[in-house]
């Protein structure tokens, strides 16, 4: 023991890694105002049943779900067999054999003459039965603790799993809310679309009368023609979207477009550009891909210590006991028995590996920073996401702002209109003119609603959803260039 442990010496110092995390994630410049992260159902902010619906229809039926439960089911299994590796064991052996021996032999003995010189013995046969029963106990006691850094190893892949499972459920929710506001604003679009149509073809018609009765040129009937087809084709190309936005919430969810059920449009939802002032930090605890990264970190330290823990020696406690009855010659009334039990430690240590031991240790110290690499630019993409949601939010807001201008703008001069054709001073086609151009202005401002609808949605799910693990590791972070 003493020579094992003298030996051991040549082992590296345990010691935590160096490296260098990120902390603060580049937000400057970005507006914050008392805005609250997403909850973690943060879809029922909206409060529409239907929605929540479809949320739950989607957890029960997505792929991609499964597949995330899955493996952090496998991840949870895996640290179980790593716990069982501290408990002892204890084998056992049963075997029976029936053997079936021929012996022959053929001398020549030394300087005998003539007939003598050659000796053959009558061959021997024989049959034996053997019965063994056994157990054999084995406890590895792991005094340097390299099973307790795999099993820790394998708790931060489980919980690196785990947050693996949330962005998958972050990206569905995300997929299922997306889909059906653009599902939403589509209906809208819808319906205005139809009622333009029919305010060209009433146009169309009044055109025609007048025409026919000399009032005005041919060509205006055909700009009125013209104007009409020009609707048609928006409303079924809008009308074809529609049924494809359907399709794709369907798709979305796993499940066909009858069992999404009755959908009916929903009031549109208040939307801000707001984040919360301290998002910087609570962004690098609620991103499940970030904590994700942290988990791999954390997995990669216990699997360095684990590396380095292998080159002091293996402590074993072992026990055997075992009975054994011969019959070597069947017949014979002849049997042995054999009883024996021994317990006692056993040590084992690697004298000479080829370099074996060294290069794992470098193999995981490089995983490690591939991992601390990997949470760095995941933090700063994650910044990145934000400001370009947050931003895109303010450039839609103040195009909105113009646009709702020029929408008031419109319905006064239709209101004019409409006054003066109930008098009698224009005839209906001025207002349907104003008519025609106010939906084309409304329609203009239902895509940016759309689009203001969709930058939101993007911005919840950049600040990752609702997720947020508080059993985050304190993980060591000192200079990069400090040894190794």
């Amino acid at each position: 023991m003493a020579l094992l442990l003298a030996t051991s010496g040549c082992a590296p110092v345990r010691r935590p890694p160096s490296f260098a995390l990120r902390h603060v994630a580049p937000l400057a410049g970005i507006p914050q105002g008392n805005a609250a992260l997403p909850q973690p159902a943060w879809w029922k902010r909206y409060n529409d049943p239907q929605l929540d619906r479809l949320m739950d229809l989607a957890t029960q039926h997505s792929p991609d779900l499964q597949q995330a439960e899955a493996r952090y089911e496998a991840a949870e299994r895996a640290v179980d067999a790593q716990h069982a590796q501290l408990n002892p064991q204890v084998r056992g052996l049963l075997d029976s054999t029936h053997a079936y021996s021929k012996v022959g032999i053929h001398a020549q003995p030394s300087g005998a003459p003539g007939p003598l010189q050659n000796l053959d013995i009558s061959p021997k046969h024989s049959w034996s039965n053997s019965g063994l029963a056994a157990a054999l106990l084995t406890w590895d006691l792991d005094l340097w603790g390299k099973q307790k850094d795999a099993i820790a190893q394998a708790a931060g892949e489980a919980n690196a799993m785990r947050a693996d499972q949330a962005m998958a459920a972050n990206s569905l929710h995300y997929g299922v809310a997306k889909a059906y506001f653009d599902w939403q604003s589509m209906q809208t679009r819808v319906q205005l679309a139809r009622a333009s149509t029919a305010a060209a073809s009433q146009f169309l018609s009044l055109e025609q009368v007048r025409v026919k009765a000399g009032l005005d040129d041919p060509q205006q009937l055909d700009r009125a023609d013209a104007q009409l087809a020009d609707q048609r084709r928006s409303q079924a190309m809008l009308e074809g979207q529609s049924a494809l936005n359907l399709a794709q919430l369907a798709a979305v969810i796993g499940v066909s477009e009858r069992e999404l059920g009755e959908l009916k449009a929903q009031p549109w939802p208040h939307i801000d550009a707001d984040i919360p002032p301290d998002a910087s930090l609570a962004l690098l605890a609620r991103r499940p891909d970030i904590v994700a990264n942290r988990w791999e970190i954390e997995a990669s330290i216990q699997g360095i210590d684990e590396a380095r823990a292998a080159y002091y020696p293996d402590v074993s406690l072992m026990g055997l006991g075992a009975f054994l009855r011969l019959y070597p010659n069947l017949g014979s009334g002849t049997h042995a028995n054999i009883a024996l039990g021994s317990i006692g430690p056993s040590f084992s240590l690697p004298i000479f590996s080829g370099g074996r031991l060294k290069a794992q240790v470098e193999i995981n110290q490089a995983q490690l920073d591939t991992a601390v690499a990997s949470y760095n630019h995941t933090v700063v993409q994650a910044a990145h996401d934000v400001a370009e949601q947050v931003l895109t939010l303010q450039q839609i807001q103040a195009v909105q702002v113009q646009t709702d201008q020029q929408l008031a703008d419109v319905g006064r001069q239709n209101d004019r209109a409409d006054r003066r054709r109930q008098r009698g001073l224009d005839d209906d086609r001025t207002w349907l003119g104003l008519q025609l151009q106010l939906n084309q202005v409304r329609d203009s401002q239902l895509q940016i609603a759309d689009q203001l609808m969709s930058t939101h949605l993007a911005l919840i799910y950049a600040l990752g959803g609702g997720y947020r693990d508080t059993s985050l590791p304190s993980l060591p972070s000192t200079s990069s260039q400090a040894s190794r």
